[in-house]
C-alpha cells in the first residue's frame, strides 16, 4: 500500500478491532466460561464414586471432595482461558491476513509488518481482558473458599465430638479380641463392618475422613460409625471370617502340646465337655453370661520360639491348658510349654494369663497331688518348677478330668447354655445390589451459591456503602474507609447564612434612614421588599446589624434591584466591621465578586452586587449606601437582600436544647476526635462545662454536653449564643456551628 495515511488508518482500524474484540468478545467469553465451569462442577452434582480397590464409602464432602472440586473449577477455568486467548489471537491473524491482502508488497510482506504493529496491542488488550476476567473470578473463588473453611471448622468440630464419644465407648467396653479361628487368631483391633445392602466390607467405619456420625456406602446405604454400629454384622480383617456376636467378650482359653494329633483329640475332647459338637467351628461355647473360646492353633505352631512369638492370642488369653504326654526335658511337648513360657514371662503383667493347668495324658485318674507326684516319678520335676516360677495359679490334672478344667481356666461360672457354639452369622458377598452414588447436593449447591454470592457481592457492596446501608465497622471497618473516601472532612465545610435565622430578636437591626414602608428588615433573605434611602436627607446612609456578640464572618453578599442603578457603572455601598471600639474595614475589593446584568444606560454592564469575602471576627457590621456617581442623580438605590454567612461543617450536627444542653451528632460513619469549644455570649453572659466530653465520638453516636449557664442580673428576653466543635481526622480540623437564643431561665431556641 503506497499511501501513508491509508496505511495509517489501516493499522488505526485494526488496532480499534483488536481492542474492541478483545473487550467485547473474549472478555465476556472468559466470565461466561468461568461460570458455565462452575455450574458443571457445583450445580449439576455429578456423582462421587469410591475408591475400587480401598474404603467402599464415599468421603466426606467438605473433608476430602470440596477442596478437589474448588482446585478443578480453578484449573479447568484456566485452561479455558487458554482456549480463548488463542481464538482471539487467531481472530486477529485472520483480519491482518485480510488488510495485508492490499499491500503493493504482497501478501507476507505486509503480513509480517501488520503482526509486529499489532502484536502490542494483541499483548495489551488480552491481558486486561484476562486480568479482569481473572479479577472477577477472583472474589467468587475466595467466597467459596471462605463458605468451604467455616463448613470445614463446623464439621471438624462436629467430627472432634463424635470422635470423642466413639473413643470413650472403646474405653468402657472390652479391649481388643482374638479370632476365634483357629487358622487366624490374630487381635482384632477393629472389625470389618458389612453394609446390610450390598455386603461391601467397611474396614474403617469410625469418626474419620468418611464421615463423623455416618458413613455412606458405595451404594448409597448410611451406615452409622458411632451409635448402632455393633448391630451391624462383622467379619474379620485378617481371615475375612465372619465374626459371631459376643466374640470381644469371650473368656480365652489356648491349648498347648506337642503333636497337632494329640492336641486335636484333647480340643474335641474339650468341647464334649463343655456341650458343644466336635470339631466346631470357631470354637466359641456359650459358658454363662460370658462365651468361652476354646481354642486349638491349626498346625504346627509351637515348632519353634518364632513361631509361638507370633501367635497374638497368647496374649488375650485368660488361661493356657498345657497337654503332656512325656515329662522328660528333650520331649517335643516340654519343648512346646516352654516356649509359650517364655513368650508369657515376657508379657505385661496385665496381659498374662491368669492361670495354668498342666494335663498329664499318662496319669489315669488323681487330684492335683497325685499328678504332681507321678510327673515328679516320671522326670517332670523341672516341669513343676518353671511353672510355679511364673506365678500364676497352676492346677494338674490328668486326662479322665478335663471336665470343668475350661471353666476353671476361663473364670467363668455356670453351664454351657442350651445350642452349645456361637454361630456366625451368615457373609453376604458383595454384588447384586444396585449402586446408586451419592451426589452431595445441598453442600455442592451450597458452595454454588457462594461462588454466584462472589460475582454479586462488589456491586451489592458498593450498593450498601453508597447507601450507607452497613454498619461503620462491618467488612472490617470498610464503611468507614469508603465514607472518609467519599466523604472527606475537609469537603463537609459549607457557607451557613445567619440571616435566613433571623428573628425578630436577634440580630438587631438599625438604619440611618429608611423609607416608609421600607424599613431594614425587608431586605433580609426571605422577606418580601426591599430597603430603600429614597428621600434621605443626606447622601450617606447605612444599616448596621448588631449580634450582640463576636461572631466570626466568612463572607458577605449585597444585592441591589437593578433598575435603581441604571445609568451607573456600579452600587456605591462599603463594608465595615466593629469589635467593641475597633473598626475592621473590607478594603480589599480585588476579591469583591461582582454579579452584572444587561446593558446599562451607556452601554455597558450594570452591576447590581458583590459577594464579598469578608474573614473577621466582628461585633456588628455596618452596610453603607452612596450616592451615585453624576451628582445630579437623586439618591434612590434599594438593598433587595443582603446575607452574612460564616463557615460550618456538616459532619457534626449541633442540636441546642433547654437547660444548657448540647447534643452533638456524628454523621459520618467513621471515628472522629472532638473538642467542644465554649460558646461565645453576650457581654455579662457565662457558661462552664459540667463533665468531660470525650476525645473521640464514635460513627453516627451521640454525645450531649451539659452547660451551666448564667445569666446578668438585668438579663431580659433572649440572648444569642454560639456553638462549636471542632472535628479532627488525619491533620485537618473542622469546625461545626449553631446559633441558639436564651433566656435567663435557661430555655433554648436553636437557630440551626
Amino acid at each position: 500500500m503506497a499511501n501513508p495515511a491509508a496505511l495509517l488508518i489501516m493499522i488505526v482500524l485494526l488496532a480499534a478491532l483488536t481492542v474492541a474484540h478483545g473487550l467485547l468478545v473474549t472478555l465476556p467469553r472468559l466470565v461466561l466460561s468461568q461460570l458455565g465451569i462452575v455450574w458443571r462442577t457445583f450445580g449439576t452434582a455429578a456423582a462421587v464414586a469410591a475408591a475400587p480397590d480401598g474404603e467402599p464409602a464415599v468421603p466426606a464432602y467438605f473433608r476430602v471432595t470440596a477442596l478437589r472440586d474448588l482446585r478443578a473449577a480453578w484449573w479447568d477455568g484456566l485452561d479455558e482461558h487458554t482456549r480463548l486467548v488463542g481464538d482471539a489471537e487467531r481472530f486477529v491473524e485472520h483480519c491482518v491476513a485480510g488488510f495485508a491482502r492490499q499491500s503493493r508488497h504482497g501478501p507476507t510482506w505486509g503480513q509480517r509488518f501488520l503482526t509486529a504493529v499489532m502484536a502490542p496491542v494483541l499483548v495489551v488488550s488480552m491481558t486486561a481482558a484476562v486480568l479482569t476476567a481473572t479479577a472477577l473470578s477472583i472474589l467468587p473463588l475466595l467466597s467459596s473458599l471462605l463458605c468451604w473453611a467455616l463448613c470445614r471448622a463446623l464439621w471438624a468440630l462436629w467430627w472432634l465430638i463424635w470422635a470423642a464419644v466413639d473413643r470413650a465407648g472403646r474405653a468402657l467396653r472390652p479391649g481388643p479380641a482374638p479370632c476365634p479361628y483357629a487358622d487366624c487368631g490374630r487381635t482384632v483391633e477393629l472389625p470389618v463392618r458389612l453394609c446390610p445392602r450390598c455386603g461391601a466390607r467397611h474396614a474403617a467405619l469410625t469418626p474419620n475422613r468418611y464421615g463423623a456420625l455416618h458413613h455412606r456406602c458405595r451404594c448409597g446405604t448410611r451406615l452409622p460409625a458411632v451409635l448402632g454400629v455393633r448391630r451391624l454384622d462383622a467379619c474379620c480383617p485378617h481371615c475375612r471370617n465372619p465374626l459371631p456376636a459376643g466374640y470381644e467378650r469371650a473368656r480365652v482359653v489356648v491349648l498347648v502340646g506337642g503333636p497337632p494329633a494329640q492336641r486335636t483329640g484333647v480340643h474335641r475332647q474339650g468341647l464334649t465337655a463343655l456341650g458343644a459338637p466336635p470339631g466346631s467351628e470357631p470354637p466359641l461355647v456359650r459358658a454363662g453370661r460370658s462365651p468361652l473360646l476354646w481354642f486349638d492353633p491349626s498346625g504346627d505352631a509351637y515348632r519353634s520360639q518364632e513361631s509361638v512369638a507370633r501367635l497374638e492370642i497368647l496374649g488375650r488369653a485368660d488361661g493356657l491348658l498345657l497337654v503332656v504326654d512325656d515329662p522328660a526335658a528333650h520331649s517335643a511337648a516340654v519343648h512346646a510349654v516352654t516356649r509359650v513360657l517364655h513368650v508369657v514371662n515376657a508379657l505385661p503383667a496385665r496381659r498374662r494369663p491368669r492361670r495354668l493347668a498342666l494335663l498329664y495324658t499318662r496319669a489315669a485318674q488323681g487330684d492335683d497331688t497325685a499328678v504332681r507326684a507321678e510327673l515328679a516319678a516320671a522326670d517332670g520335676g523341672h516341669l513343676l518348677r518353671a511353672l510355679d516360677a511364673t506365678g500364676i495359679p497352676v492346677r494338674c490334672v490328668p486326662a479322665s478330668a478335663l471336665a470343668g478344667v475350661p471353666q476353671w481356666l476361663a473364670g467363668t461360672r455356670g453351664t454351657p447354655g442350651p445350642g452349645g457354639t456361637v454361630a456366625p452369622p451368615p457373609v453376604r458377598r458383595p454384588g447384586g445390589a444396585v449402586v446408586r452414588l451419592p451426589r452431595h447436593r445441598v453442600p455442592r449447591h451450597g458452595l454454588l451459591l457462594a461462588h454466584l454470592a462472589g460475582f454479586v457481592a462488589v456491586p451489592l457492596v458498593l450498593v450498601l456503602l453508597q447507601a450507607g446501608a452497613l454498619p461503620p465497622r462491618a467488612l472490617l471497618g470498610l464503611p468507614a474507609a469508603y465514607d472518609k473516601w467519599r466523604h472527606p472532612l475537609t469537603s463537609s465545610v459549607h457557607q451557613v447564612d445567619l440571616m435566613a435565622a433571623a428573628t425578630p430578636d436577634w440580630p438587631r437591626l438599625s438604619a440611618s434612614y429608611a423609607d416608609p414602608g421600607h424599613p431594614p428588615s425587608a431586605a433580609l433573605p426571605g422577606h418580601t421588599g426591599y430597603w430603600s434611602v429614597t428621600g434621605a436627607p443626606k447622601t450617606d446612609n447605612w444599616l448596621r446589624v448588631d449580634f450582640g456578640m463576636s461572631l466570626p464572618l466568612s463572607e458577605v453578599s449585597v444585592d441591589f434591584d437593578p433598575d435603581t442603578v441604571e445609568g451607573i457603572l456600579s452600587p456605591r455601598f462599603d463594608l465595615e466591621g466593629q469589635v467593641g471600639a475597633r473598626t475592621v474595614w473590607s478594603l480589599d475589593s480585588g476579591d469583591w465578586h461582582a454579579r452584572t446584568v444587561g446593558g446599562g444606560k451607556y452601554g455597558l454592564a450594570r452591576t447590581y452586587g458583590y459577594d464579598i469575602p469578608y474573614r473577621h471576627t466582628v461585633d456588628s457590621l455596618r452596610i453603607g449606601v452612596g450616592s451615585s456617581w453624576d451628582k445630579d442623580d437623586k439618591n434612590e438605590q434599594r438593598l433587595r437582600e443582603f446575607n452574612i454567612r460564616w463557615t460550618s461543617s456538616d459532619a457534626l450536627r449541633l442540636h441546642p436544647a433547654d437547660g444548657g444542653r448540647l447534643r452533638v451528632e456524628n454523621t459520618t460513619a467513621r471515628d472522629l476526635a472532638i473538642v467542644v469549644r465554649p460558646p461565645l455570649l453576650p457581654a455579662g453572659w457565662h457558661a462552664t462545662l459540667v463533665g468531660r466530653p470525650p476525645r473521640v465520638l464514635r460513627a453516627q453516636d451521640t454525645y450531649e454536653a451539659r452547660w451551666r449557664i448564667t445569666a446578668p442580673g438585668d438579663a431580659t428576653g433572649h440572648a444569642p449564643a454560639a456553638y462549636a466543635v471542632d472535628a479532627t481526622e488525619d491533620g485537618h480540623t473542622v469546625t461545626s456551628r449553631c446559633l441558639a437564643l436564651l433566656t435567663a431561665a435557661g430555655a433554648s431556641e436553636s437557630l440551626c
